[in-house]
């Protein structure tokens, strides 16, 4: 399955606008699809190909939706987040300012106040990130399984025995370090979900 990166929510420290990153990675390092029985017998020679997944996501139209509609869940969690925190800070100062006036009780009173609010704090802060991660895969899911099923398509068609995603190097290690890229599928993955790459793309 494929993802869209998304900044993880920090409200322990100022946090200025987040933006979504456009870059679209594939999780799996290596994506390997057999065609069938046929093509898997040992007389077959093996025919190998490529596909690039960041530059197959990015042509798909939906994905701006997609990122935007995440950039704004985001967002908006972001700033019950900073709302949260600010309220928590705030009786941290009371504390500091007042505490060595106040009365044992009060006291007492306000540090339970402080560990409770921290402890919602801490538990928003996973909940939002488990509603982003959540909508994301729902978003998502969808368009995995397009590209998954003209993939599948592409390599009946056109009897690959295996498809390397060379999107993303691992480790700062290519997946490959060279294939001709006559050989690469992505252009016919991105035609076989109707959409047209552009006049000057190369792979």
């Amino acid at each position: 399955m494929y993802w869209i990166i998304i900044d993880n929510l920090n409200f322990n420290k100022p946090v200025s606008i987040m933006k979504m990153r456009s870059k679209l990675i594939a999780l799996a390092a290596v994506a390997m699809l057999v065609a069938g029985q046929a093509l898997a017998q040992e007389q077959k020679p093996q025919k190998i190909g490529t596909l690039n997944m960041d530059y197959v996501l990015a042509m798909m139209p939906e994905i701006k939706s997609i990122q935007s509609t995440l950039s704004t869940l985001q967002t908006q969690l972001q700033k019950q987040g900073e709302a949260k925190q600010k309220q928590y800070q705030q009786l941290v100062v009371k504390y500091q300012t007042e505490g060595p006036t106040m009365t044992l009780a009060d006291r007492q009173q306000l540090e339970r106040d402080i560990a409770a609010l921290e402890e919602e704090l801490n538990q928003f802060t996973t909940t939002a990130q488990e509603k982003l991660s959540t909508k994301q895969a729902e978003l998502m899911g969808p368009i995995n399984e397009r590209v998954q099923e003209a993939l599948k398509a592409i390599v009946a068609e056109e009897g690959y025995t295996h498809i390397f995603n060379i999107g993303v190097p691992q480790a700062g290690l290519e997946i490959l370090f060279y294939i001709d890229p006559a050989y690469d599928v992505s252009n016919l993955v991105l035609k076989k979900m109707g959409i047209e790459p552009p006049a000057d793309s190369q792979n």
